[in-house]
This record gives C-alpha cells, sequence and structure tokens, in this order.
C-alpha cells in the first residue's frame, strides 16, 4: 500500500495540477474499506473549476483515490497552491498509516 503525489504544469494553460495516486491490493482496499476507510482533503483556495462535478468537494476517501483511473487529480491557479496541496495530502495519508512511494 502506497501513494505517489506529483504537482504538473497543465499545458496550454496557467494551471498547476496535484496528482496523487494511491497503490491499493484489492485485499488492502477491502481491508481500508472494513476498517473504516480514511478521508483526507484538501485546501479549496486557488483551485480551478473542472467539467467534473464529482470533484466539486474537498475531501475524498483513500479507496475512491485508488479505484480512479488516473488518481485524484486538483487542479489550482498558482504554484503555491498547489504545493501547499500536495503538503497537507501528504500529512493526512501519514497519518493514516499510508507512505509515499519513492
Amino acid at each position: 500500500m502506497g501513494y505517489t503525489v506529483v504537482i504538473e504544469h497543465e499545458a496550454g494553460s496557467d494551471a498547476w495540477v496535484v496528482v496523487l495516486e494511491a497503490t491499493l491490493t484489492r485485499a488492502e482496499s477491502n481491508d481500508l474499506f472494513l476498517s473504516g476507510d480514511s478521508m483526507v482533503s484538501w485546501p479549496v483556495d486557488g483551485v480551478e473549476p473542472t467539467d467534473d462535478p464529482r470533484l466539486e468537494r474537498s475531501s475524498i476517501f483513500v479507496s475512491e483515490i485508488a479505484a480512479r483511473p488516473g488518481g485524484l487529480r486538483i487542479r489550482y491557479r498558482e504554484r503555491t497552491q498547489a504545493e501547499r496541496a500536495a503538503t497537507v495530502l501528504r500529512i493526512q495519508l501519514d497519518q493514516v498509516g499510508i507512505k509515499e512511494e519513492t
């Protein structure tokens, strides 16, 4: 069980995208769900609107992140806002025992 988080500059725009991917086996995903799946949240200051109404929120279950092809993508207006969001996500995932893959 692990995760990766990267910040990408979105081509053709001024937006910065935080990409969070969680890697869970089916058994790990089941265990996580049965033990009370953890939620992570992110700062909404500077979030760019998307065409995906599912992202018009500020938190998500870890199992949902793992189930999404391509993980969770959050668009920010400024790089510093994206960096802050990535830090917040790392802290929360560390607190629930999920380690960043290197």
